[in-house]
């Protein structure tokens, strides 16, 4: 077990962890996601203004979009390193890359993409049509080189997992590279890496895909060593989950992989994000700084998600308890 964190601050930090502090209070409960679960559908936009996420007169989902807007715009207002904190923007270019490259390479129409992001979407599909044809791109350097990266990928293994995996890999290479100092950053970044790691090594495994693209994209900084993958990769598929109870995540990580074997990778991502979203919430030890805004933002991007999966849910009138365990992770 990890030592508790010790919280530095950063004076740049006082006025925004103010604001953050004003703010925690209105994340939502259980009890809040409750009575959206409750609603009827002709409700949906009432309670959700009732619960903050106003805007949505034309579309429930309208207001969570504003309510992104307004995350991002109140993230650029308090951050005094913007590098890092774009990063969080930068995450849906990159999936909203990997859904514009796998439409392009398996000749499938480009679904809606969502709005959010550090590029308009246009210039997005614009640059990433300019990389495959071997045109000049404004594309950020860092997606350039992710999108090139899936295409060398995609081109040997002609696989959705390739592209993906290889776009993980670039944007946690660049997440590396404007990381603050800090033991909490240092952490995070420990726990993301591993995340990335456990879920690509298992995708390889059940696609029949050559391990060498495994190693080729393992991201170093995690917990989990390499030779603990090269261990499992030894054993097969049925020893992953005794091979993996012998890390940081002991038989959580065991528990998960029992049911990623039989194809549940959303156990994996559960794990994960419950692991980031303990240490967010650890926060309330720190006083100030930029661990307060990167925690409170990534917790509300959380909440949104979890809103949606509610919305989707209960317009497709899909049963509920679905959504019941995503909640769970937010709010326990």
């Amino acid at each position: 077990m990890k030592p508790p964190l010790i919280f530095k601050g950063d004076a740049r930090y006082t006025y925004a962890s103010g604001v953050i502090r004003g703010l925690e209070p209105y994340l939502l409960t259980k009890s809040d996601y409750q009575k959206i679960i409750d609603a009827d559908i002709n409700q949906l936009t009432t309670v959700l203004s009732e619960l903050g996420y106003g805007g949505g007169e034309h579309h429930p989902e309208h207001a969570l979009d504003i309510a992104t807007d307004n995350l991002f715009a109140l993230i650029d207002k308090l951050s005094q390193d913007r590098i890092f904190t774009d990063a969080i923007k930068l995450r849906y270019d990159f999936q909203k890359a990997g859904v514009i490259l796998k439409s392009r390479f398996f000749e499938r129409p480009l679904p809606e993409l969502p709005l959010w992001g550090m590029l308009p979407n246009d210039e997005l599909i614009s640059g990433v049509e300019s990389i495959l044809n071997g045109e000049k791109s404004n594309l950020p350097d860092v997606l350039v080189g992710g999108v090139l990266s899936a295409r060398k990928t995609f081109s040997t293994y002609n696989s959705s997992n390739a592209i993906e995996i290889a776009l993980d890999s670039e944007y946690c290479k660049h997440l590396q590279s404007v990381i603050p100092e800090g033991e909490f950053f240092q952490r995070w970044m420990r726990i993301y890496a591993d995340w990335l790691n456990v879920k690509a090594f298992v995708r390889i495994s059940l696609a029949d895909m050559q391990m060498k693209v495994f190693r080729e994209f393992f991201v170093e900084c995690g917990d989990i060593p390499g030779k603990k993958f090269a261990e499992a990769e030894e054993l097969g598929a049925e020893h992953f989950s005794s091979v993996f109870s012998n890390t940081e995540y002991g038989k959580e990580l065991s528990d998960a992989l029992k049911k990623a074997v039989d194809k549940n990778l959303s156990a994996i991502d559960t794990l994960f994000r419950i692991k980031l979203i303990s240490l967010y919430k650890y926060t309330k030890y720190c006083p100030y700084g930029l661990e307060l805004l990167w925690s409170y933002s990534l917790l509300k991007m959380e909440e949104i998600g979890v809103l949606r999966t509610i919305l989707r849910t209960k317009l497709a009138d899909i049963p509920i308890d679905f959504a019941r365990e995503v909640i769970s992770i937010v709010v326990e």
